[in-house]
């Protein structure tokens, strides 16, 4: 139904107002399939101007604004009255040979359909312009075009869609190294990020760039120089840095031709330039308005552009907005159909003027500025990015849920993410995979880390293909919390495993039930019930809520005993938002006082779930059976201060490498472990800065010697050695080589101490006891 039956009001009223208005003369008005008015806008000025229009009233009126086209001429009332019988792309059509395109003005689009108002907020009202407001809007934009003085723009105007001619192909993207105001002009590189072709999704094809580097001439004269690295941005191994795209030509033009590298050389300019059309204009607009001066700039930064007529090139401004805050904008050059015969010129000036005369049409560039703070302020105050973009997180497991969760950490803005599974994507996986049926046989890890590069080039992701029993956990980020949706039960044991001696926060997640259950669990080490405590409360029928089996959903199949059970995208969409939910705020707010989650869409009988679409949360202590998490009787560690003097002494000679050595002592009666001697690293030792490695022969020989003059009392107690910055917790790869030294028969304990000092000689001590979790005591320095 038309919307002038559905609402006739608005009709009566629109058309008593465009046959009555002061600002408007009505010709024609028709009421068919469209309903259209034609006729003139009043410009009363030194005399009546008139500026014909037609108005287009849409399908969706009064929700949405008539379509306004300025004309060249006013038509006839049999034109008007074919018009109205059209449907819109028809209109569109047909009418745009007839439409005044204003280049100086403003708001007008490729159609020739002008823009004057822009909707409200729903929620702050839903106020209907009528076409009082409208009528007024245009006869101050067309007066404009008489007097110069146009009517302000909103400073939430793109300057792009102030073009009539605008590039479809190409979208670029640039960070806030392009608006560096040292900088005057130079060249730009941007390296293709996406090339979409057409498709049944896809209405055109185009290829979106990212603005990576920027250099130039500064404010002095002088030519920046700088040298970034490029690798996060680049997949061409032979461009590593910014210096590689100004030392190696011949491969930048192999990647200008291929279309994975646009360059372009840029002017800043000192005031946002008006709406143009042609090359010569912009030549001007580089010379803050003076043709001259442009041309003389261009020879400046243009020669290699112009050492050849081509069929198009790339230029760039940078300006001042209406904010007063700089933009980027770069333009397509394209060459003229039927040029002028072109006179070579031994001068630099005269060839450049010359060589502009070549060219004609000026396309503007859909341009955004991308900074790392603009891109992650949508998930301002739920997501803070200061806070994430420091943090590392780990997903054991990227299927269904897995692959959710990773998203989702992604688009938080996670620094770094490490994905760790050895599966690869099969075809039928993408009904619920986050991955699509075009990475069938990659690895999932990697089919993962492509879908969070697409979402945010901003964070690091690392692919890691490994089977989870085989993975050497020690590699992962220090202080990275890790998330599980492995969902099987061994697997998980074995991650608990090390996680709780690594003394390394896990949640763990996985559904239930075809997917209308799901189980999510903290697992702090000596603070939660870490996954062993679970099975254990499990069997004793205590604290575990056990969750029955639906048995209208049996597994499906079993792949290398990977049963895969059903449950829809819908429901492991739904759980990764949850676990991701609580990781993030975890990470932001510290750990919740609840530990364990189950989150249920029915009622579940025979347990405590008795409310449909709620969540169940508690805290589940460790069990006092556990193995891993009970260190009922906690360590000290005393040690004389001239000994750790010596330590923080050797620490000082190089502050910047690692240093170390064996504690040896003995242990009280109270079992608290008493420092007496520390060595040094041994002449053969490896000091690095980010590795140690003490002289094993010539530690023994400290040990052997001290055993044998305390009368056999002194023995190895531990290890100590440096960080060269002011971290002093145990590393990975600490912890590793502590539990190591735990259960290891030729060392004469099974709880070994460390020792850590910073850079400035700061010193943090833990115990490691075998199989169990690490822990932090306190370091009594005693004086003789």
């Amino acid at each position: 139904m038309q919307w002038f039956k559905k609402h006739p009001e608005f009709l009566r009223d629109e058309s008593t107002r465009l046959s009555n208005d002061s600002n408007y003369k009505e010709r024609h008005q028709c009421r068919d399939n469209l309903f259209i008015s034609h006729g003139d806008i009043l410009v009363r000025l030194d005399k009546v101007y008139r500026y014909p229009v037609l108005i287009v009233y849409l399908d969706a009126t009064p929700f949405v604004l008539p379509a306004v086209f300025p004309l060249q001429r006013n038509l006839t009332k049999e034109e008007v009255d074919a018009l109205a019988a059209m449907d819109m792309p028809r209109l569109y059509e047909k009418i745009k040979p007839d439409v005044h395109f204003y280049y100086q003005l403003r708001h007008q689009n490729g159609s020739g359909e002008i823009c004057l108002l822009e909707r409200e907020n729903l929620e702050q009202g839903n106020n209907i312009y009528g076409i009082t407001t409208i009528l007024k809007r245009l006869r101050d934009w067309h007066a404009g075009h008489t007097t110069g003085n146009y009517p302000p723009d909103s400073e939430e105007v793109d300057y792009c869609s102030h073009f009539n001619v605008i590039n479809e192909d190409t979208k670029y993207i640039y960070n806030e190294t392009f608006l560096n105001l040292d900088l005057i002009q130079g060249d730009c590189y941007a390296v293709l990020y996406k090339d979409l072709h057409r498709n049944n999704y896809i209405s055109f094809s185009r290829r979106i760039y990212l603005g990576t580097f920027i250099d130039g001439i500064r404010n002095s004269g002088l030519i920046d120089a700088t040298n970034i690295n490029l690798q996060k941005h680049f997949y061409d191994e032979r461009i590593q840095t910014s210096l590689d795209l100004i030392n190696k030509p011949a491969v930048v033009n192999e990647l200008i031709k291929s279309n994975r590298l646009l360059k372009a050389q840029w002017f800043h300019i000192e005031k946002e330039p008006a709406p143009f059309q042609t090359f010569s204009e912009l030549v001007a607009i580089i010379g803050n308005g003076d043709a001259n001066e442009g041309t003389d700039r261009l020879v400046t930064s243009c020669q290699e552009t112009f050492s050849n007529i081509q069929d198009f090139f790339y230029l760039a401004l940078r300006f001042p907005n209406k904010k007063g805050l700089a933009e980027f904008q770069l333009f397509k050059i394209c060459r003229l159909e039927q040029p002028p015969e072109y006179i070579i010129q031994l001068d630099a000036h005269d060839r450049v003027t010359e060589m502009v005369k070549q060219y004609g049409r000026v396309e503007a560039i859909r341009c955004e500025k991308l900074t790392e703070e603009t891109y992650h302020q949508r998930n301002s105050k739920r997501a803070d990015y200061d806070i994430l973009k420091n943090q590392a997180v780990n997903i054991l497991g990227v299927g269904a849920i897995g692959g959710e969760v990773a998203d989702c950490m992604a688009k938080a803005g996670i620094g770094y993410i490490s994905l760790v599974d050895d599966q690869r994507l099969s075809a039928h996986n993408a009904i619920r995979h986050i991955a699509g049926i075009d990475m069938t046989d990659e690895f999932k890890v990697f089919a993962v880390a492509e879908q969070l590069r697409q979402h945010n080039h901003y964070i690091t992701v690392h692919p890691l293909p490994f089977n989870l029993f085989n993975f050497e956990y020690h590699y992962l980020p220090d202080q990275s919390l890790s998330i599980s949706t492995v969902a099987d039960d061994y697997v998980e044991l074995f991650v608990n495993e090390q996680m709780v001696v690594a003394n390394r926060v896990v949640f763990y997640a996985r559904t239930l039930r075809g997917g209308k259950v799901a189980r999510i669990f903290r697992v702090i080490p000596g603070k939660d019930a870490c996954f062993y405590c679970l099975s254990l409360y499990r069997n004793e029928k205590k604290e575990f809520i056990d969750i029955p089996e639906d048995a209208d959903y049996p597994t499906l199949k079993n792949e290398c005993n990977n049963p895969i059970r059903p449950a829809s995208a819908a429901d492991m969409k739904l759980v990764a938002s949850l676990v991701s939910r609580m990781v993030i705020d975890h990470l932001q707010n510290g750990a919740s006082e609840f530990n364990h989650w189950i989150w249920t869409s029915e009622e579940i009988p025979s347990t405590s779930l008795v409310r449909a679409n709620s969540m169940h949360n508690h805290f589940i202590a460790p069990h006092s059976g556990c193995p891993y998490c009970n260190n009922h009787q906690k360590k000290n560690l005393s040690i004389p201060a001239r000994v750790l003097e010596s330590m923080q002494s050797l620490v000082s000679q190089n502050p910047l490498i690692e240093t170390g050595g064996v504690l040896a002592g003995y242990t009280d009666e109270e079992g608290n472990v008493v420092v007496t001697h520390a060595s040094g690293p041994g002449p053969k030792a490896v000091q690095l800065a980010t590795r140690f490695e003490k002289d094993v022969e010539f530690c023994q020989k400290f040990l052997d010697d001290l055993f044998i003059n305390s009368s056999r009392k002194y023995v190895y107690v531990g290890e100590w050695h440096s960080h060269p910055s002011r971290e002093n917790s145990p590393s990975g790869l600490d912890i590793k080589s502590l539990s190591e030294i735990s259960v290891e028969k030729n060392y004469l304990t099974d709880n070994p101490a460390m020792i850590i000092l910073s850079n400035k000689g700061n010193p943090s001590c833990t115990f490691h006891p075998a199989g169990k979790t690490y822990y932090f005591t306190e370091l009594n320095i005693k004086n003789d």
